[in-house]
């Protein structure tokens, strides 16, 4: 993709003190937060913490009863060409069946004066040249995603927001959208996506924004996250479990059995671990610096911001 003089100076997301409520129901409780240029910033959180409705304020979608949402310094309903400044995907379904991919998108460069050989551009950037005349009608739930994609970043914009990329795609898919967000982010763009699937975003976000109950849990880079979920804890492999228990916890380290061959021990460094174990008579087969997930970090933090759990009775909202 060309790059734009907006990219190179780069355009952030920047939300203050947002407020949204739904009747008496807090949607979106005083959220403040920067999605900067150059990154992938993963936007998640449990049913109901307010993701799509952030999402919908900063499209113009809704307005909030407080604070601001700002692209560049301006409110999205302010930009005279939209499609230039920010791409987005929040729903897939939201084109007609009886339209072809080729002319939804040439009814969008249409709206927004984008030249209509970008469209060509797109459609074959989203692996959709050969089935540009084909009705949306026929599409698959990939298709209809690739083709949302390929809608997000016709007017080559230096925004982009994402709301559940990788639904509906298989692998293959999987994989080009990995390699799309960090493409994107490496132009210099300001990648905002949001997802449930943590392991996605272990591999393709840079930075973390977790709300919960729409507020504000956690703004920090990956790597932060998992490092402070992973604690001092370390694993140790051994077909002798009672016997590394009992060792580990004669030197004042609380222990549990993991698995059937792991024992985790809190408090000691690898090297102490080793040695204890040695002097023991304890046999083992690994000892390694435990090293949390991005989904073990993620539920950690938002243990007490789920709204709705298994056994509830109510309807997960966004």
């Amino acid at each position: 993709m060309a790059e734009s003089p907006a990219r190179r100076s780069g355009v952030p997301i920047e939300v203050r003190g947002l407020r949204k409520r739904y009747r008496s129901t807090p949607a979106v409780d005083d959220l403040s937060f920067t999605v900067e240029p150059g990154k992938v910033t993963g936007f998640v959180g449990p049913n109901g913490a307010g993701k799509s409705t952030t999402m919908r304020i900063i499209l113009g979608l809704d307005a909030p009863d407080a604070g601001t949402a700002l692209v560049g310094g301006r409110p999205y309903r302010t930009l005279e060409r939209p499609l230039r400044t920010v791409g987005a995907l929040l729903d897939a379904s939201a084109v007609h069946p009886g339209r072809s991919a080729r002319n939804h998108l040439r009814w969008l460069a249409h709206s927004n004066a984008i030249p209509r050989r970008r469209v060509d551009e797109v459609l074959d950037l989203a692996g959709l040249a050969s089935v540009g005349r084909r009705a949306v009608g026929g599409f698959s739930l990939g298709m209809r995603q690739r083709l949302g994609i390929a809608a997000a970043l016709l007017g080559d914009p230096a925004v982009v927001i994402f709301d559940e990329p990788v639904n509906g795609l298989d692998l293959e898919g999987i994989q080009w959208i990995r390699g799309l967000l960090r493409s994107l982010a490496g132009d210099g763009r300001a990648v905002l996506v949001s997802s449930h699937l943590m392991s996605e975003l272990q591999d393709s976000a840079d930075h973390l924004l977790v709300i919960g109950r729409g507020r504000l849990l956690a703004d920090t880079s990956v790597r932060d996250l998992v490092a402070t979920a992973s604690g001092d804890r370390v694993a140790v492999r051994t077909g002798m479990r009672v016997e590394a228990m009992t060792t580990l916890a004669g030197a004042g380290a609380p222990t549990a059995i993991t698995d059937d061959e792991t024992v985790t021990v809190s408090g000691l460094p690898v090297e102490r671990v080793v040695d204890l174990l040695t002097r023991g008579g304890v046999s083992f087969t690994g000892v390694s610096a435990h090293r949390a997930t991005l989904e073990e970090a993620y539920m950690e933090l938002t243990r007490d911001a789920v709204e709705f759990s298994s056994g509830d009775d109510g309807r997960p909202g966004r």
